[in-house]
């Protein structure tokens, strides 16, 4: 089977998600093909055996055509068995020009109509193409319940809709998550994006009322919408800027607590990497997120999305409290998030579609 994933960027989630299912697929013998814009990739894609095809992607309305006839081009060369285009743009253009052999998987990765930047008209208009745009795939694969339930809301034609849950690789066999050494200090990791959607400005209103001796480690640059972090010089938060998944899963293992003060997600991929560590979990109570977390057995929901109650909860951690979770939160991981059942879920639907 020649499969082609059609991608706007090669950070953070999208890569990871998009990378196991890649390697997944050439380890069965199917030839994998990207097609990402350049531009928006750091550094190569690390899977071994994928071809990368560049195209220059964009989001402005009048150049969207011309974009989606670039990569049809791109498409009707390489003739796929399988398009599998992920994220609101590429969701665009692969659907908003006819593919008729192959057969068209949409995984928006947070429907754009979730957003909460942008008034209740725009999300009704982004309903509307999406509405539009499901009569031209065979299958949308939906990451989270609250993400079915607003494809349900909204009107997407519920036949052609699948939810299947991200899984992460286990850690090696016979291998346990690192603990950090007991100090006086808690060390809280914050992975991801520095933006209004990933919740960056609560990180920061937090500061001011966290107690002495919890210290914030910021791994992730800003994309798009980027918060503005040159406003504090408070010496508990420490900017690592953005690194690649080795060193993120290093030190993911060197944390205590990991938050995701998210607003909205398809399936945040950092809780499932924090719960694979063993590590506590703070997250905000939007979106999909209280799917991953059961409060107070490995992690803590937040009751309100401001950064008093981010710091209120960081403050009350103990080390035995953050023990008990983060032995907890690696059960969890265990039993819903491995990759076996993601990958497996994912190919049938390809079968299938």
């Amino acid at each position: 089977m020649k499969i082609v994933h059609v991608v706007e960027t090669w950070v953070g989630g999208i890569a990871t998600y998009v990378g196991a299912l890649a390697r997944e697929q050439i380890a069965l013998g199917n030839e994998v093909l990207l097609i990402c814009d350049p531009d928006k990739m750091s550094g190569t894609t690390g899977v071994a055996g994928l071809t990368l095809i560049g195209y220059r992607s964009t989001r402005h309305p009048a150049r969207v055509p011309r974009v989606a006839r670039e990569v049809r081009a791109l498409l009707k060369a390489v003739d796929p068995d399988v398009i599998h285009c992920h994220s609101t743009f590429p969701g665009v253009y692969v659907r908003l020009l006819r593919h008729r052999r192959a057969k068209v998987l949409y995984t928006p990765h947070a429907w754009a109509f979730l957003k909460k930047d942008v008034g209740t008209v725009t999300r009704l208009g982004y309903a509307a193409v999406e509405r539009l745009l499901a009569r031209r795939c065979d299958r949308i694969v939906c990451m989270s319940l609250e993400e079915l339930r607003a494809a349900r809301k909204y009107g997407m034609p519920m036949s052609k809709v699948d939810l299947v849950y991200t899984g992460i690789a286990s850690d090696d066999a016979g291998t346990v998550p690192n603990r950090p050494s007991r100090s006086a200090t808690i060390r809280v990791g914050y992975f991801g994006r520095l933006d209004y959607q990933k919740g960056f400005d609560i990180v920061l209103d937090a500061l001011p009322a966290l107690k002495p001796g919890i210290e914030i480690n910021v791994y992730g640059m800003a994309v798009r919408g980027g918060v503005e972090t040159g406003r504090t010089d408070d010496p508990r938060i420490v900017y690592h800027g953005w690194v690649d998944a080795a060193a993120t899963r290093a030190a993911m293992q060197a944390m205590d607590v990991v938050i995701v003060p998210s607003r909205w997600e398809g399936l945040a991929l950092v809780p499932i990497e924090a719960m694979r560590a063993g590590k506590v979990l703070v997250v905000s109570g939007e979106s999909s997120l209280p799917e991953q977390v059961i409060h107070g057995y490995n992690g803590i929901i937040l009751t309100e999305l401001t950064g008093p109650c981010l710091a209120d909860n960081l403050n009350r951690l103990t080390d035995d409290s953050c023990q008990r979770m983060g032995d907890n939160a690696r059960h969890v991981f265990d039993q819903t998030f491995r990759q076996e059942h993601f990958l497996k879920s994912l190919m049938r639907i390809y079968e299938q579609a």
